[in-house]
C-alpha cells in the first residue's frame, strides 16, 4: 500500500513555514536550488561570449539579495495584514501561500497589496484561493491550501483552548 506523500509534505512545509528560522532555511534552499539550476546556463553562456568574470563574493552578494527580498516580503505581508486589522493566524496564511505558491510573484506591481486584497473578513478557503488564483492566475486547489494550513489553525486553537482554560 503506498503512502500518501502530498500529505505529509505539505505537514512538513507547514511545519516550517510557521517557524521564522524555518522560513529563512526554505527561502535559502530554494534560492541555492534556483541558483544551481542557473549556473551551468552562465558558465555556457560565459564559455561562448569570450568569458565571464563572476566571483565567489559576486555569488554570495546575489544568494543574500534574494534572502532579503524574501524575508522583506514576509515582513511586508505580516506588517500589511497587521494594518488591515488581520489577526496573526491569518497573517501566517497570508505567508504561506506566499512562501508555498506565489515565490515567483515577488517582482510583480502592489505584490503585497494585492495579496491583502485576497482576503476578506468570515471567507471560506474556498473564496480565499479563488481569490487568489483569479489574482494571480494561479490554479491553487482549496482543499491543498487548507491541509497546508491545518497545523497552524490547530496551533491557534491549542493556544485559544490554553488561555480560555
Amino acid at each position: 500500500m503506498a503512502v500518501p506523500i502530498i500529505p505529509i509534505l505539505k505537514k512538513v512545509a507547514v511545519a516550517i513555514v510557521s517557524d521564522k528560522k524555518g522560513r529563512k532555511v526554505v527561502i535559502g534552499i530554494v534560492l541555492g536550488i534556483i541558483f544551481v539550476i542557473m549556473m551551468p546556463i552562465i558558465a555556457i553562456m560565459g564559455i561562448f561570449s569570450g568569458g565571464i568574470d563572476l566571483g565567489l563574493d559576486d555569488i554570495n552578494s546575489l544568494i543574500e539579495q534574494q534572502q532579503t527580498v524574501g524575508e522583506s516580503t514576509l515582513t511586508a505581508i505580516e506588517e500589511s495584514m497587521l494594518d488591515e486589522g488581520y489577526s496573526q493566524l491569518k497573517v501566517e496564511e497570508a505567508q504561506a501561500i506566499y512562501l508555498l505558491a506565489l515565490f515567483d510573484k515577488t517582482d510583480e506591481e502592489n505584490f503585497v497589496d494585492r495579496l491583502v486584497g485576497c482576503f476578506e473578513t468570515e471567507q471560506t478557503d474556498t473564496e480565499l484561493i479563488s481569490a487568489v488564483n483569479a489574482e494571480f492566475g494561479k490554479a491553487i486547489n482549496p482543499s491543498d491550501f487548507t491541509v497546508a494550513v491545518q497545523e497552524i489553525r490547530d496551533k491557534y486553537a491549542e493556544q485559544e483552548d490554553d488561555e480560555s482554560g
